[in-house]
This record gives structure tokens, sequence and C-alpha cells, in this order.
């Protein structure tokens, strides 16, 4: 907390994460030109409906002047929600001509997940008669990336924030440039089960992780996969276990075999059980062989 012009401002652990890190070149050529013209633009803060001031933008400007004593403005700005704020963050972030490709994709992400999170969830959602569009498309036309991109962007933000919350170094690092670790480790991190509670010490460790999580989600897919097979031969099973016994009336056979395909069309449609189109082929060919016998 801070106190400037008789007015305490809040400095937000949650919003200070949405501004980008300068790296040492950086912040020493921002400290050189605050200590040769002072702090000539205006710091933002949010005030609240409650009169609360949250610093929302100026923060690298804010900590060295606090060292070097140098006086500075503030512009209060109204904002009607946090998520509008962060919208705010991320616009002005992104406004940056200097952004790097991973800083890009980081705030790509930090905006689909904020605009999510405010909507709701991204499904689409019907507005005077017409299908709003999802978030991901949203974005994907905004920025000229594809759907794919953009989601896999939320991931890596999500990843990065993971380490940001043990680890908020190596996460400022990561976006500085300073050091390299592979995306696709960081994007892994959003896929933990509990992600809430890892700890992240280093780069090794950040790999060692990503590897164990991968090789869960590998081990999860076996699984799955094991038990449709299982599923599909239990449905196999009770088809034979249901076809007509040979001294059945015609009729009777007709009938039966007329309810299977019946049964077959509804579970190719609706559950989109490619088995149950191989097996609606054969009851077909079996019909006709009846009622052409």
């Amino acid at each position: 907390m801070i106190v400037h012009e008789g007015k305490e401002i809040l400095i937000s652990k949650e919003l200070k994460e949405f501004i980008l890190p300068l790296n040492n070149e950086e912040f020493s050529q921002l400290e050189k030109n605050l200590l040769k013209d002072g702090c000539r633009e205006p710091l933002i803060v949010w005030k609240k409906n409650d009169g609360q001031l949250v610093l929302v933008d100026g923060h690298n400007r804010y900590a060295i002047c606090q060292i070097h004593g140098i006086n500075f403005r503030i512009k209060k700005v109204g904002f009607p929600s946090l998520e509008d704020v962060k919208i705010w963050m991320i616009n002005n972030q992104m406004g940056r001509r200097n952004l790097t490709p991973d800083q890009l994709s980081y705030y790509r992400g930090l905006k689909y997940l904020t605009l999510k999170k405010e909507k709701g969830g991204y499904e689409n959602v019907k507005s005077k008669g017409k299908a709003e569009l999802a978030t991901a498309e949203v974005l994907a036309d905004k920025f000229n990336v594809s759907e794919s991109t953009v989601k896999r962007d939320a991931k890596f933000a999500e990843g990065l924030n993971i380490i940001g919350k043990s680890n908020p170094k190596l996460k400022a690092k990561i976006l500085s440039g300073e050091v390299d670790v592979k995306k696709a480790d960081i994007q892994t991190l959003a896929n933990a089960k509990h992600s809430d509670k890892m700890v992240i010490k280093n780069e090794a460790d950040l790999h060692n992780k990503a590897k164990i999580i991968r090789e869960d989600l590998l081990s999860e897919v076996e699984t799955r996969v094991r038990r449709i097979e299982s599923e599909k031969i239990e449905k196999a099973q009770k088809i034979l276990r249901d076809l007509e016994p040979a001294f059945l009336p015609k009729g009777d056979r007709v009938r039966k075999i007329k309810g299977m395909i019946i049964s077959a069309i509804n579970r190719a449609i609706n559950e989109k059980d490619a088995q149950a189109i191989k097996e609606l082929k054969k009851l077909v060919e079996k019909l006709a062989d009846e009622l052409l016998a």
C-alpha cells in the first residue's frame, strides 16, 4: 500500500501479474529516463465504487520513483469490474510495439481466459435470434491467427500463471527471454490435475514435471481406449445373444430384425457409433434376405 496526495494506492498482486516484466537493460534505461526527465506520464489507477484506488498502469515507474524519491502524478479511471480492468491492461500491454512472439502469445491467452471467465464460458449463446461467436473465434479473427492457436496461447498463459504462483521470478525471466524453456512444457502444466498446489523450482523442475504430466495423460488415454474397446466387445456379444434363433417364425424374425435396425440407427445418430453403422448394413442385408426368401 502506498500513499499519494493523501490517498492510499493499493498494489494488487493479481493485477501486477498482467504487467510485462522488464529485463535488466530495459529497467536500467527506464530508470535513466526517469532520473533525467522525471515521471512525465501519470500513473493510471482504478477508482473503485468504495473510493479505493488500485494501481493499474505504471508499476515499473512507480518502483523506480519510490527508490529515488521521484514525484509522480496519478490519473483516476473508473472501470465497471475487475475483468474490465484486466482487459484494459491486456490491451494496453499488447499496444506495445516491441513484444516478442512469446509475449504476444501470453497476452492473447490471457485475453481469452479473461473473456471466457467474464462470459461464463465460451459456448455459443443465442442473442437476438443469432448465435454469438465463440471467444476463440472472435480473438482468432481479431489477431489473424487460428482458433487452435488462441487455445494453445490460453494453455501457455495458464502454464505461466501456474509457474508464477510459486516462482514469479522464473515466470518473469521466461517472458523477458532471459531463460529458454520449451513452450510445450509450459502448456502441459495447464493439464495438471492439482495445478493450484504445484511448485516449480527451476527450469529443470519445470521440464520434469511436464514430462510426468504427459506420461499421466498418455496412461489415461490408453485406459480410455481399452475401456472403449471392451465396451465394443460387450456390444458385439449382446448383438450375438440377441440374434434370432433359426426356428422362429418368419414374421417374428422380420420384426426382430426391424427392431435391431432401429436400435442401430439410433446409436449411429445419437452416439456417432461407427460400429453401429457397420451393424446396420449387415442387418439391412439380413432383412432383405428374409423378405426375398
